[in-house]
């Protein structure tokens, strides 16, 4: 961890490396460098910072100027950034200066100011969604935890809590995203099939390739760009007291439903990634699927993120306990059928672990706890010192995105979600720092985790 922190704690050496014109995603060929995203940019390394100066007292005053230089830039880097949830633009920031601000209470004026913008950025959001009709569907803007409303919605609840950023159009904006997300646990009718109001049709589909893959749409089963972010969002604002009407049952609706999905092999459940619309109104449901990950971005551990928490927060037992059954078949399961790549968060086992650490540890179900140990052996073992910043990011080619064999290429990426910053993060908790703050890593709520 120590070793990622001093090759991180540069920003211009960092955006040097990571910016290589030879540093490209294999699928859409651009450079691993966004300089304002949680995923691959300064606001992804300033939260590990931060996360930092909460944990080791001593030098804390070290750990937060570092995140301070990440946060200046990624804030000098803003100008024609698009809004996207909480990982991309202003918003991202935001998350940014939030986690910093529970490590050492700064950024007082930075926050109010972002946190105002968000409010607008999502009221004007908020009224397109409204101009849909029922029957229109969604794009992964309008709901997902990555890119959409979901995940600004978290931000807004962090925001609603701090008395620096709070105001009547965040209390407005939080209010109207948590309307919108509970409108989506509505049934719809397309094709005369009555579906979840989460549907989303090809027109809407992210790329080409998915809008032939699901001519008449998807349903997404993931925690990064599916239902259980919304979910997850949902319940966490129960926990913290805030509710809108129809709250508790839109989430026993997705719930309900993501149960519904279940898939059984020798371990125990499982859930595909996604599913086509032909599959979701087809008279008789699926009862194998090799479209499946076991990772953060997809697959049972997400799943399980959103079920806990929903549980947690309806006083459900059951929902919690099958969370925790999926967790521990998924770590029964040979590691060649997980599916995931690398130490990174989003599809690797940093993701994994940051999950069976946090689930873990609230239920002190013993099995989970052992398996952290043993994620933390994994992550370790692909540590390369040769590498700029340690930990690889493993990208697959796009002929292997629905495999579990491994082709993949090795870029360099500094970032939270798919970088060095947030393989690191993870083992925080596992460090010599772990127990000198009480209460779970501060930027696990850019996981939907908290």
């Amino acid at each position: 961890m120590n070793a990622v922190a001093n090759r991180l704690a540069d920003p211009d050496r960092i955006a040097a490396i990571a910016g290589r014109e030879d540093n490209r995603d294999p699928i859409y060929d651009t450079v691993m460098w966004a300089p304002a995203t949680l995923s691959n940019g300064w606001p992804g390394v300033a939260t590990f910072f931060a996360e930092l100066a909460a944990r080791d007292t001593e030098t804390t005053s070290w750990w937060a100027a570092v995140a301070h230089e990440h946060l200046a830039r990624a804030g000098s880097a803003l100008d024609g950034v698009p809004h996207r949830g909480m990982y991309a633009g202003p918003a991202a920031v935001l998350s940014a200066a939030q986690t910093a601000a529970g490590a050492a209470g700064h950024y007082g004026g930075l926050r109010s100011k972002l946190a105002e913008w968000l409010a607008d950025t999502v009221l004007t959001r908020l009224e397109h969604e409204r101009q849909r009709a029922d029957g229109d569907g969604v794009d992964w803007f309008s709901y997902d935890l990555i890119n959409g409303l979901a995940g600004s919605g978290r931000l807004l609840l962090d925001a609603a809590q701090d008395s620096g950023e709070t105001g009547p159009r965040v209390r407005r904006a939080l209010d109207g995203t948590l309307r919108h997300l509970v409108r989506l646990a509505r049934p719809i009718t397309v094709h005369g099939h009555r579906v979840p109001g989460w549907w989303v049709p090809a027109a809407s589909q992210p790329t080409e390739r998915d809008r032939g893959d699901y001519p008449d749409g998807d349903f997404n089963l993931g925690l990064a760009h599916g239902v259980p972010g919304p979910l997850a969002v949902l319940a966490h604002a129960v926990r913290i007291g805030y509710e809108v009407d129809g709250q508790r049952d839109a989430i026993a609706e997705m719930v309900e439903w993501l149960r519904g999905w279940r898939l059984f092999d020798d371990a125990g459940p499982y859930w595909p990634c996604r599913v086509s619309f032909a599959e979701e109104t087809a008279d008789h449901r699926m009862t194998t699927s090799e479209f499946t990950r076991t990772a953060w971005c997809y697959g049972a551990p997400g799943v399980a993120v959103a079920l806990h928490a929903a549980g947690t927060a309806l006083g459900e037992p059951e929902w919690i306990d099958e969370a925790v059954s999926a967790l521990r078949a998924a770590l029964e399961r040979d590691e060649s059928s997980w599916a995931i790549d690398g130490p990174t968060i989003c599809h690797g086992y940093g993701g994994l672990l940051a999950i069976c650490t946090d689930i873990g540890r609230s239920t002190g179900d013993a099995a989970l706890l052992r398996g952290t140990a043993r994620l933390v052996r994994s992550v370790l073992d692909t540590a390369d010192d040769a590498r700029p910043f340690v930990f690889p990011h493993l990208m697959r080619y796009p002929r292997a995105q629905q495999s579990p064999g491994r082709v993949c290429r090795s870029v360099d990426v500094a970032g939270l979600l798919e970088g060095a910053a947030g393989v690191a993060a993870a083992l925080v908790p596992f460090s010599g720092e772990a127990g000198r703050r009480k209460g779970g890593p501060l930027w696990h709520r850019c996981l939907g985790l908290s």
